[in-house]
């Protein structure tokens, strides 16, 4: 029930005699009368309620009507003994300019005073049970909920009985109990009596069989919009035994829609449809962990608690302050329930005392609270009231807290001579604890050793210093005290235990810190620290190959070690084959399948410490791609031979860069700083700081992932780049990939460009200038911020060029080929977008397939047959790829990757046709689905040839990676064969003015076969052209050297290269 179902409002429009009103409000004992009537300076009224006297205490001055924002002559007058029930008269006396009294006592035609009707409002009482069906295994739990003054709920003292006795039920502290002697279909008439008000309700249970199965879920939408026309609010459930699936919501109960989950993690999510696409993640809550088995979780949209009995839930939800905030220096807002009631004062308490002098403004739903004093600390408790009307709630310091900066690089661990620094910004808790444990196991508020950390109140760092001796090698939480409120106003302590954020080294599954040095040689590798790294000469010079460490050897064909797959060490393991059990034949997998094929950079998927894979149980269904951040500063510890080993996973990721870089390959990181898995352990260190969140305080979801990490605020950003930071410098990585990078703002992603550059000009740096959903962020890393700022962005327009998008439609290599506008769109991306996205053609991560998307050669097949399933992918290729047209498709898609100006970029298995049966998704597919399997390479090892020559032609020719958009302009022309809608393109490069001679490359899209392109050909300046790739062959090899007018025909579906220097 609204506050403002208790406000009658009459409204009379006489004209010419002005416009009256008279809002009431009997539970506050307030009356609000207005007036507007032009000319007049102020006006009374007088009546029954005060014996027709004219007095200031019922006079009218002109204001701005906050309910509409029209001026009128306004008067809110409080009775603080009330009225007694009945009819009152009552009448306005207007003063014009000239001091006349003008009476205004007629309503309509009629001549008698105005009048209203002052009632009583009673209290009532209803009851709320967790189900309407209850079973011997399910008691169900009762709740007493009065309804009274001011539309507060409150929950009385009950007195508990059954209508009529039965044999077998029984009520027990609040639970209807039931053993399987009653009958099913028995009705059961709960009878409950307030214990200190003449109140009495009844409610009816009825008696099923025990066929229920988990915990049942109750939702609470406020509005009761569970479904419309285009959406539906359902369960995402998924555990060890369960991938996922989607549950609708079948049972209505007291407090909203439920269901039955036996599942171990659940999501609710806002299922929406249109007409061609279904988003089934418009909205969603936080990932709920139900393997507490538990009867009932109760969830409120808007709060990310979970609650576990319905009298708690009940609280929470009936809180008329929903949400309060300082973010200003300078003023509270306040977001309430309903609108308030009349009369009502909104008052500051500043650590139990009241703060004088604060003004109110009320609008709608919203209250501002100005005049609040500047001494407030960011750990006081900031508590908003209103006249005992609503509980106290908490305000939450959320901006406010950006002034609290804290500059230095030394939070988290710092090792010094024979002591070790812990430092946590916790600038809103009133006491830290460091607690430090001698195994992972033990519980938080168990056998732990405590330290305590001094707080400083300008920057709210926490510090404390231990020997050496007694923390190296212990496990560490933060215990963090803050004060707060109860569900029943009443000041308390809360307590939360955190990881550190700053943790370098972490437990199994990253439940705990670890106190170790990792700069102490113990954890490097022999040779790490000095180690070469290899030389690159230019941005465009890179070559990316995206892989994910277990995908890479986890399949039975890399050769690796039993005891390496899937692993850091695995991915370098060198001397790796696979054999044809048949043929005998072997071909190289793993590192030196990377070395062949000549690659300059690896993009590791995420190797930071992500928590959907239980680290514990390796196993084909527990995988995942990583997407997921628990301990950003941490590496991943299930791709480490020993998880349990803090020191371990350290060790052989920093050995497998190593061997990378000694192979002459770099290594890009993939950054997820959009978001995290969960965000308790954020918010269990500075409540509503880290995350962005809305008016009300509720999460966005801007990376369709439930949160998003607030970047823009000063201390997120400082974590970020610290973070960054720490992998270049501790892990000598050579570049970051960033995920959703729209979601950082464009501040932030400078900073870390700038900052990287000093460790390395050529350091990599690229993401997805996009987002995952709706976002507060107004200045985003979005496509085109990256011109002239020294990093590049995912060119998504060449990529659907090439192929099609992701429905999957067609591009330009499978049968989009003579659509002139995808042909144009072909040409700009060969130029390295230099008219429409880029400034330098190295802005440009050119790709044609990621792990997001479908494999490239599931798009080009799925594209050309919507009606192919799983399993029927890739099949029927016959001992002679290149007589199949897809794979000429899939060939003329890399072929334009690898003559592009700007970086190319592939998925791993591209260069060997890798399938996922369509799976796109492939976020927690299994090993079988996204392995890498090395029998591909020998079945399809001429295409692999084909990929690596086409590499060998990048890296070692001038053409394709120029990096100057001026002689790109110059000296790149491009002609379209016939027409603009031929489907066949002309790239002709001359850079004989460098004395680097002229290439020639055509695309042929068509499928035409013996496509005659001699009367396009420019005539070579050495009077003759040599060929270096075809539809069958790609390399420095000189395959044939013709003349003008003597290129052979062009195979349906491939390219041809032409160059006359080649000795460079």
């Amino acid at each position: 029930m609204k506050s403002t179902d208790f406000i009658e409002k009459f409204e009379i429009n006489n004209n010419d005699k002005g416009i009256y009103s008279v809002d009431l409000c009997p539970i506050s004992n307030t009356i609000r009368f207005t007036a507007k009537y032009d000319g007049c300076i102020y006006a009374y009224v007088v009546g029954d309620f005060n014996a027709w006297e004219k007095s200031e205490a019922y006079k009218l001055n002109w204001q701005v009507d906050t309910n509409d924002g029209s001026l009128k002559m306004i008067k809110e007058i409080k009775f603080p003994n009330g009225l007694k029930p009945g009819k009152y008269r009552y009448k306005y006396i207007l003063i014009d300019c000239n001091g006349n009294e003008i009476w205004i006592d007629s309503e309509g035609s009629e001549k008698n005073s105005f009048s209203f009707m002052w009632e009583k409002i009673n209290d009532t009482l209803k009851i709320y049970s967790s189900n309407n069906i209850v079973t011997y295994k399910r008691p169900v739990e009762l709740i007493g909920v009065c309804t009274g003054l001011y539309g507060r709920m409150s929950l009385p003292e009950m007195t508990w009985y059954l209508e009529n006795e039965i044999d077998g039920a029984k009520i027990e502290n609040g639970y209807l109990i039931v053993n399987n002697n009653v009958p099913q279909g028995t009705e059961i008439i709960i009878c409950g009596k307030a214990i200190d008000k003449d109140l009495i309700a009844t409610k009816k249970i009825i008696v099923e069989d025990n066929k229920y199965i988990g915990t049942l879920v109750h939702f609470y939408l406020e509005d009761n919009n569970y479904q419309g026309h285009d959406y539906i609010w359902n369960c995402w459930l998924f555990g060890e035994n369960c991938s996922g699936e989607e549950r609708d919501f079948n049972l209505n109960t007291d407090y909203g829609f439920a269901s039955y989950v036996k599942e171990d993690y659940l999501i609710i999510r806002k299922k929406q449809w249109g007409n061609n696409w279904i988003n089934y993640w418009a909205e969603q809550t936080n990932t709920y962990d139900l393997k507490g088995l538990y009867k009932d979780v109760y969830i409120i949209y808007g709060d990310q608690r979970r609650y576990t009995s319905l009298k708690s839930a009940i609280i929470a939800n009936q809180t008329n302050i929903k949400f309060a905030v300082i973010d200003d220096h300078n003023k509270v807002k306040v977001y309430l329930s309903s609108e308030p009631l009349l009369g009502l004062d909104f008052e500051l308490y500043l650590n139990g005392e009241k703060i004088e002098g604060t003004s109110s403004i009320i609008r709608g739903k919203e209250v501002i609270i100005t005049n609040i004093p500047r001494h407030i600390r960011a750990n006081d408790l900031l508590l908003v009231s209103a006249s005992n009307t609503y509980r106290p709630y908490k305000v939450l310091f959320r901006n406010y807290l950006d002034k609290f900066y804290y500059s230095k690089e030394d939070l988290g661990i710092v090792y010094l001579n024979n002591a070790i620094s812990f430092k946590l910004w916790a600038p809103t808790s009133y006491k830290v604890e460091l607690l430090l444990y001698k195994e992972w196991y033990i519980k938080e508020e168990d056998e732990y050793i405590s330290y305590p950390m001094i707080y400083d109140y300008k920057t709210g760092v926490y510090t404390t210093v231990i020997n050496k001796d007694d923390a190296n090698e212990m496990y560490y939480l933060y215990k963090i005290y803050f004060k707060d409120v109860d569900m029943y106003g009443n000041i308390c302590d809360k307590i939360t235990y955190a990881i550190d954020p700053y943790a370098t080294s972490v437990c199994v599954n990253g439940d705990k810190g670890y106190v170790v040095d990792i700069n102490d040689k113990l954890t490097k590798p022999y040779g790490f620290i000095n180690h070469n790294i290899p030389e690159l000469k230019s941005k465009d010079d890179s070559i990316i190959y995206e892989m994910h460490i277990r995908d890479f050897t986890i399949d039975e064909s890399s050769g690796v070690n039993d005891s390496l797959k899937g692993t850091y060490l695995g991915a370098v393991q060198e001397n790796t084959i696979y054999k044809d059990v048949y043929t005998g034949k072997t071909v190289k997998t793993g590192l030196d399948h990377l070395i062949e094929l000549g690659v300059t950079h690896v993009h590791l998927m995420p190797v930071f410490d992500f928590g959907s894979v239980d680290e514990r149980f390796p196993s084909s269904n527990n995988r995942n791609w990583g997407y997921d951040p628990k301990n950003f500063n941490v590496p991943e510890g299930s791709y480490s031979t020993n998880p349990y080993n803090p020191i371990t996973r350290i060790i052989e990721l920093r050995e497998m860069i190593m061997k990378f870089h000694e192979k002459g390959i770099r290594v890009v990181m993939d950054m997820v700083y959009n978001h995290m898995m969960g965000t308790m352990n954020m918010d269990n260190i500075v409540p509503g700081y880290y995350f962005r969140t809305d008016y009300l305080g509720r999460f966005t979801n801007g990376s369709g992932c439930g949160n998003e990490l607030a970047t823009e605020r000063p201390m997120v950003r400082k974590f970020i780049i610290d973070s960054c930071i720490h992998w270049i410098k501790n892990y000598k990585i050579d570049g970051m990939r960033f995920d959703l990078m729209e979601l950082l703002d464009i501040n932030t992603t400078k900073e870390i460009v700038r900052k990287s550059r000093k460790f390395d000009s050529n350091f990599l740096i690229y993401g997805e200038p996009w987002k995952g959903g709706s976002s507060p962020l107004m200045n985003g890393t979005f496509k085109g911020s990256q011109r002239n700022e020294n990093f590049s962005v995912f060119n998504d327009t060449f990529r659907d060029a090439i192929r099609g998008d992701n429905n999957p439609s067609n591009g330009f290599i499978n049968g989009n080929q003579h659509n002139a506008i995808c042909n144009w769109n072909i040409i700009e991306g060969l130029k390295g977008s230099i008219y429409t996205l880029t400034s330098n053609p190295n802005e440009s991560i050119n790709y044609a397939d990621a792990h997001d998307n479908y494999t490239l050669w599931d798009q080009i097949e799925k594209s050309q047959n919507q009606a192919l399933t799983r399993g029927n992918y890739r099949k029927n290729l016959n001992i002679y790829p290149f007589n199949n047209s897809y794979v000429r498709q899939n060939i003329l898609g890399l072929s334009i990757l690898f003559t592009a100006q700007g970086i190319p970029f592939i998925q791993y298995g591209a260069e060997l046709l890798k399938t996922k049966q369509g799976d796109h998704n492939s976020y927690k597919s299994n090993d079988e689905i996204n392995s890498i399997k090395w029998s591909d390479k020998n079945k399809f090892i001429d295409v692999f040839n084909y990929v690596k020559g086409l590499i060998s032609i990048r890296k070692n020719l001038p053409y394709f990676n120029i990096g100057n958009s001026d002689i790109i302009k110059n000296k790149a022309k491009f002609v379209f064969v016939n027409n603009e809608s031929s489907g066949v393109i002309i790239n002709h490069i001359d850079l004989s003015e460098y004395d680097k001679g002229e290439v020639v490359v055509i695309y042929n899209a068509t499928s035409i076969d013996d496509y005659d392109v001699n009367a396009y050909i420019p005539p070579s300046k050495t009077g003759y052209w040599n060929i270096i790739a075809n539809d069958k062959t790609a390399g420095l090899d000189i395959l044939k050297k013709v003349k003008l007018n003597e290129v052979p025909k062009l195979k349906s579906f491939s390219i041809m290269i032409l160059c006359n220097k080649t000795d460079m």
